[in-house]
């Protein structure tokens, strides 16, 4: 028989849990930061699944991008509008 692949969920919930010792190094304002790419993971776990990787960290180091491009597109949007409200005064 062979061996069975722990399900993508247990995997990263290891691979985050085994990040804690650095978090607990990180000054209270990084370990919030640090907070908001790890629930990127969690939020994009069905989607790290999909792709299939021995090594999770590429998985999840896509998921921790994307939330940032995330972010970064909704302030780009947010200044956008913002500027043009400015431009209409």
């Amino acid at each position: 028989m062979g061996r069975s692949v722990l399900p993508w969920r247990t995997r990263i919930e290891a691979e985050l849990h085994a990040l804690g010792p650095f978090r607990r190094a990180l000054p209270v304002d990084e370990q919030m930061l640090l907070d908001v790419l790890l629930n990127d993971v969690r939020t994009r776990r069905a989607a790290g699944g999909m792709l299939p990787a021995h090594d999770p960290w590429n998985p999840l180091l896509l998921s921790m991008m994307l939330g940032l491009s995330q972010r970064i597109h909704k302030l780009e949007l947010r200044l956008e509008r913002l500027e043009g409200e400015a431009a209409d005064d």
